[in-house]
C-alpha cells in the first residue's frame, strides 16, 4: 500500500517557486493533492508551472525583495482561505570571495535572502497559530554547515535563517505550528548549471571536467534532482512528520562528512 502523506486537501504556499526546487516542491504537493499557490519574478515561468499543475497550482508574479512581500500570504488566503503549509525558499546570490565583495552586495542579499523570508514566515506563522497548526519550512543550504569557497553571501542569511527555525519550533509549538528545515547540496537547477559554466570559462577547461571535480566531493557522486529535495520537503510536512519539529534534514549525497 501507498503511503499517504495527507497532503490531499492542503493549501501551501511556495516561494520562488518559478523553477528549480522551489518547482519540484510545488508540482510534488500538487500532484499528493493540494492546492499550491507558487510565487516567482518571471510571469511567463509561473504561467508554465500552473499549467503544469493542472489546476491545482495559482501563481502570483512578485519580486521578492521588493518592499511588503507577507501580502503573498494575504493573497494566498483570500485565494484558498487558509494556509496549512508554507515553504520559505529564495533564489541564490553571487558567488565570489569575501575579499571580492562589495557592502552593497550584502545589501542586496540581505533583501533577496533574509528580509522576504522572514516577512513571510511571520504573517504566515500568525495565521497558521490562530488556527492552531500549520507546518514551516525553511530552505537554508548544507553549506551553512560546511561552507564551500565563495559562498560567503548565501551561508551568512542561511545561517541566520537556520537558526530562526529553530527558535520558532519551540515558540510555535504550543500553538499547533512545526518548524522544520531542509539543507539541500548541490542540485541540478539551472543556476547551478551556469556557475559550472562560468567556472568552466574562468579556469579554461570543459563544462564535464568541472562537473568531474564537484563529483569528487560527493560520496553518491552526482548532484541531486530538485525532485529528490522536493521529497524530503513533502515528507516534513506531511501528516506523516507530524511528531517533527526542530529539525534538520540534510539531502546532500553524503557530502558533510561530520557526524553531527
Amino acid at each position: 500500500m501507498a503511503m499517504d502523506l495527507g497532503l490531499n486537501g492542503k493549501v501551501a504556499l511556495v516561494l520562488a517557486a518559478s523553477d528549480g526546487i522551489g518547482k519540484a516542491t510545488a508540482l510534488r504537493l500538487a500532484g499528493e493533492g493540494a492546492s499550491v499557490v507558487v510565487v516567482g519574478r518571471d510571469p511567463a515561468k509561473l504561467k508554465a508551472v500552473e499549467e503544469a499543475g493542472k489546476g491545482a497550482i495559482f501563481g502570483i508574479a512578485r519580486d521578492l525583495t521588493d518592499a511588503g512581500a507577507e501580502e503573498i500570504v494575504d493573497q494566498a488566503l483570500a485565494k484558498f482561505g487558509r494556509l496549512d503549509i508554507c515553504v520559505l525558499n529564495t533564489g541564490g546570490p553571487t558567488i565570489q570571495p569575501f575579499l571580492e565583495t562589495r557592502i552593497e552586495q550584502w545589501d542586496g542579499a540581505y533583501q533577496l535572502l533574509f528580509r522576504p523570508v522572514v516577512a513571510v514566515a511571520m504573517a504566515a506563522a500568525r495565521h497558521m497559530a490562530e488556527r492552531g497548526s500549520g507546518a514551516l519550512l525553511f530552505i537554508t543550504s548544507s553549506w551553512t554547515k560546511q561552507p564551500a569557497p565563495g559562498s560567503c553571501l548565501s551561508m551568512s542569511f542561511r545561517a541566520g535563517l537556520s537558526a530562526l527555525s529553530k527558535l520558532l519550533s519551540i515558540e510555535l509549538a504550543p500553538s499547533g505550528v512545526r518548524v522544520n528545515q531542509v539543507m539541500p547540496g548541490t542540485t541540478a537547477t539551472n543556476r547551478m548549471t551556469g556557475m559550472i559554466d562560468n567556472r568552466a570559462a574562468r579556469n579554461g577547461t570543459t563544462p564535464e571536467q568541472e562537473l568531474a571535480l564537484s563529483y569528487g566531493a560527493i560520496p553518491l557522486a552526482r548532484w541531486a534532482k530538485p525532485e529528490e529535495i522536493a521529497d524530503a520537503i513533502l515528507f516534513l510536512v506531511s501528516d506523516r512528520a507530524s511528531y517533527v519539529t526542530g529539525q534538520t534534514l540534510v539531502v546532500d549525497g553524503g557530502s558533510i562528512k561530520s557526524v553531527f
